[in-house]
């Protein structure tokens, strides 16, 4: 077996950190064999810009990727991604799923063409999935294989009236066809070399739609938070936390696959969202914001390498604040890499931090979206976007981590205001300016950026 572990990123798509739990059996067990870090953040609460930052190690005001429906980022950042450095050190990569660094929103396409570009940022192997919805308009693996089932004009005329019952059997459905392939890649590896695989779920993104009977009852869902009770919200939960349970079955079958191959002991297991869903809370249904419901991500690993407590002593929790942006140095760090130096990075190795490597936390995260932008330190978080006057939002999180309060604006917080607004000013300008070399000698006390 090489000593070099495998690298598995189970990444979804809008699941919140509080969708850990009952429902999810196998995830919580996951879990709790290595390190899940409790205070993990997105670098952008919308899915491109997301995951455009998490593989390039960069916020969207470093790679130009604000918003869905962007341009792909240029071929510097592109052949520069973590998983390029994997491939260049040996490792077999492959993407199963959604991946989203190219958008094709309403194209009217089959994206299946697009595979030797998505290939381009770092993938021997690419077979992508759309979301449900885009696929009504676009053709990906999913639709063929449904083509293949003589299920394709079914599928596509239930997009379009469709309510909270998937039209097919659990076979059939979108993500348990992504998992399926998942275990196939896993079954049929038979290369010396490790492999990198990040299996990418569509779910549980809207819609909510599942196979099967609801399994949660809507009443026993929680209220939502910061805005009065709704039977309707409610039951977008029970819908929600089905689809959350199906990707946690799914997940176990991979690991079952891994167990069954003997590779489970040499692999490392990532699991985290682009982002999360408010689902209701404060009156919202989207992502798009900086509560900690929608900014806010699940994110643990587990297996080869990662510290992990005995469970007579409970499951370790890193409540160190963390940030996608670090799974660039922490993969590497996983493969025996190094980050490469670059202005534009500084991801943390999240093993070192979970090992108490003190040089490895960090005093502050970062969000962004559109002209907004949050800092987040232990005690706060605060929302700036000039579009709205300045800073719009302001929550103890000691005192009030439901972010019931917002202090923006109130009397005797002017100070907690300023100090945080000139934190996120200095890093925008730390990360996003810069000189060249032979300039340091005419700008006094300026950083060199190279």
């Amino acid at each position: 077996m090489n000593a070099r572990p495998n690298v598995v990123l189970i990444l979804t798509d809008h699941f919140r950190r509080d969708a850990l739990g009952r429902n999810t059996p196998r995830l919580s067990a996951l879990a709790r064999s290595g390190v899940n870090f409790t205070n993990a953040y997105c670098a952008a609460p919308l899915c491109q810009p997301a995951r455009v930052a998490l593989v390039t190690g960069t916020y969207p005001s470093q790679n130009g990727i604000c918003g869905n429906q962007s341009d792909p980022v240029g071929p510097e950042l592109r052949d520069d991604t973590f998983m390029h450095h994997l491939r260049a050190a040996g490792y077999r990569t492959a993407l199963v799923g959604k991946h989203h660094y190219i958008d094709r929103y309403g194209i009217g396409m089959d994206v299946r063409e697009d595979d030797e570009e998505v290939a381009r940022y770092g993938f021997d192997s690419v077979l992508q999935v759309l979301d449900d919805g885009e696929n009504g308009h676009n053709e990906d693996g999913y639709t063929a294989f449904l083509r293949e089932q003589g299920l394709f004009e079914e599928f596509r005329a239930a997009l379009g009236n469709r309510g909270y019952r998937h039209p097919f059997e659990e076979q059939f459905y979108a993500d348990c066809f992504i998992a399926a392939r998942g275990v196939e890649f896993v079954e049929k590896y038979a290369e010396e070399e490790p492999f990198y695989l990040n299996l990418s779920f569509i779910g549980p993104h809207p819609p909510l739609w599942h196979p099967g009977e609801l399994r949660n009852d809507p009443e026993k869902m929680a209220a939502p938070v910061g805005a009065p009770d709704d039977e309707r919200i409610r039951e977008r939960r029970a819908h929600y936390a089905d689809k959350c349970a199906l990707i946690d079955g799914y997940v176990g079958r991979l690991v079952d696959a891994l167990e069954k191959r003997g590779r489970l002991e040499n692999t490392v297991i990532i699991f985290t969202s682009d982002h999360g869903d408010m689902l209701g809370d404060f009156g919202i249904e989207d992502k798009r914001h900086f509560y900690e419901q929608s900014a806010g991500v699940p994110l643990f690993m587990c297996g080869a390498g990662v510290p992990h407590t005995e469970r007579n002593n409970g499951p370790r929790l890193c409540r160190s604040l963390v940030s996608h942006l670090d799974l660039y140095a922490t993969v590497l760090a996983l493969a025996g890499l190094e980050q490469p130096p670059d202005r534009r990075r500084d991801g943390r190795d999240l093993v070192a931090l979970a090992r108490g490597d003190a040089g490895a936390g960090r005093a502050a995260v970062f969000s962004e979206l559109g002209t907004c932008a949050m800092i987040r330190t232990p005690g706060w978080k605060l929302v700036f976007d000039p579009e709205q006057g300045g800073v719009v939002k302001l929550f103890n999180m000691h005192a009030d981590p439901q972010e019931l309060q917002n202090l923006a604006g109130v009397a005797g917080y002017e100070g907690v205001s300023g100090e945080l607004v000139a934190r996120l000013l200095a890093e925008r300008i730390r990360r996003t300016q810069f000189t060249h070399i032979k300039e340091q000698q005419r700008l006094q006390g300026v950083r060199a950026g190279y």
